[in-house]
Order: C-alpha cells, then sequence, then structure tokens
C-alpha cells in the first residue's frame, strides 16, 4: 500500500523480480480494503502517511485477520502507535534486498506451524 505511484511500482517490480506475487500496490485505505477482501493476501506492506490518512485502520484490519504486515515509511518507528511496536520498520528509501528479505519473513509467518 502506496501512495507515490513511482514508489509503489519500483517497490512492485523489485518484489515481483525476487518470486513474489503482487497484489496492487493501492493508494488508499478504503482500495486497500477491498483488495484484501477478494485477494486474502499472504502479507502486506503499509506506507504510514497517505494522503491525507494513515494505514493504521487497515493494520488492524490485517492484525484481525491474521495477514502479517510491516510498515515502510518516511517516518521514524518512534512514531507509531504503541500497539505497532513489535511491527517490522522500514525506512524509505529503502534498500531493494531488504524490502524483499522482509516480505519472505512476513510469508514464512503464514506457513509457520502454529504453536499451541
Amino acid at each position: 500500500m502506496e501512495d507515490e505511484w513511482l514508489i509503489a511500482e519500483d517497490h512492485a517490480e523489485h518484489l515481483r523480480r525476487a518470486g513474489c506475487e503482487v497484489v496492487g500496490p493501492v493508494p488508499s485505505v478504503e482500495a486497500a480494503l477491498d483488495s484484501i477482501a477478494r485477494e486474502q493476501p499472504d502479507s502486506v506492506l503499509l506506507d504510514v502517511q497517505l494522503n491525507d490518512e494513515t494505514s493504521y485502520v487497515l493494520a488492524d484490519t490485517l492484525r484481525e485477520k491474521g495477514i502479517p504486515f510491516a510498515f515502510v515509511t518516511g517516518y521514524g518507528d518512534s512514531s507509531l502507535p504503541p500497539r505497532f511496536a513489535e511491527v517490522a520498520v522500514l525506512q524509505k528509501p529503502t534498500n531493494q534486498a531488504l524490502l524483499a528479505a522482509v516480505v519472505l519473513k512476513l510469508v514464512q509467518q503464514v506457513s509457520a506451524p502454529k504453536s499451541r
């Protein structure tokens, strides 16, 4: 989820090259909620600030659905609400290899056996 088209396309292209299937990118919380309902992704990357809104509502929805996510932001992780303290945060501009590594880690969370 990214509201700056060039950044979104750059990230998506690097993830595709790393073997990921990319859904989106989407520029708003409303579009992301619609996409998640249709596509049910394995993981999501969220830009924190999206024009006049933040992605926190979407992050809460992803958490409720058990979909792992990470933030990609130009703001520091200290600006995040405390409820997201354990969520991975990538600083913009981000290294593309690190971006792919974080997505791989998120996807592994989905496929890992659940502890009882």
